[in-house]
């Protein structure tokens, strides 16, 4: 049987220093360093919420290319798309989030919908293989996972420094939400999420250190600009 958890949840940004501050801000705690990733000519930074769950916030790299060598011609996360660089010039947005399988060929296999092609991935000394669509894209509209295996089951969360702020819940919406729910139910999947129905997209909701409940939604960000 599959089992998943959730691993992370992604914030698609215009320009990475100015938006992890413009979130920083807004959570009220700070992100860790990140990295880049060669294969996708992105790179991100990344905080910790709670046990392996971490928040990943991610934009393409200019100073760096797509790899011919690499097969592929779009960056994942849709971030070539025009759509979603409209949406990044507004803010920072949530795009999708990502689910951590045992036996990734498994749950390729059985989960119900293509989360697109396995490969595998590096960032410094980190290894990993994950679905990539391989024109990009998000399936579902990001509502539905990236299916992703940690070598030995552990990922970069371990070695961030705790940030004190929580995951509540994920919400994800979608037109017809017992699609959705059947799917999930053949990941087996664990984690504070709930399906409604509406136009395709996701939601999260945190805890920060002080208490206060915070939702991040579609252009949450729009109107907050950053103090550095």
């Amino acid at each position: 049987m599959i089992q998943s958890t959730i691993d992370h949840i992604v914030i698609g940004a215009a320009n990475l220093e100015k938006a992890t501050k413009r979130i920083e801000q807004y959570i009220k705690a700070d992100f860790s360093s990140g990295g880049k990733h060669p294969l996708m000519a992105t790179h991100n930074r990344l905080i910790k919420l709670q046990n392996s769950i971490y928040m990943e916030v991610i934009s393409i790299d200019p100073s760096a290319t797509m790899p011919q060598s690499s097969g592929h011609k779009k960056r994942w996360f849709s971030l070539d798309s025009q759509s979603t660089k409209r949406r990044l010039s507004l803010a920072p947005q949530p795009l999708c989030w990502v689910a951590a399988v045992d036996n990734i060929e498994q749950a390729v296999s059985h989960c119900g919908y293509n989360p697109g092609k396995i490969i595998e991935v590096t960032r410094d000394d980190l290894r990993w293989r994950l679905t990539v669509p391989e024109n990009g894209k998000l399936s579902f509209d990001g509502v539905l996972p990236i299916l992703i295996e940690w070598p030995n089951g552990k990922n970069p969360a371990e070695r961030m420094p705790e940030s004190n702020v929580c995951l509540q819940q994920l919400t994800l919406f979608y037109p017809n939400p017992k699609k959705i729910k059947g799917i999930l139910s053949k990941l087996n999947i664990l984690g504070p999420i709930n399906i409604e129905l509406g136009e395709p997209r996701i939601q999260f909701s945190f805890k920060t250190a002080s208490g206060k409940s915070i939702l991040f939604y579609e252009n949450c960000l729009a109107d907050i600009q950053s103090s550095s």
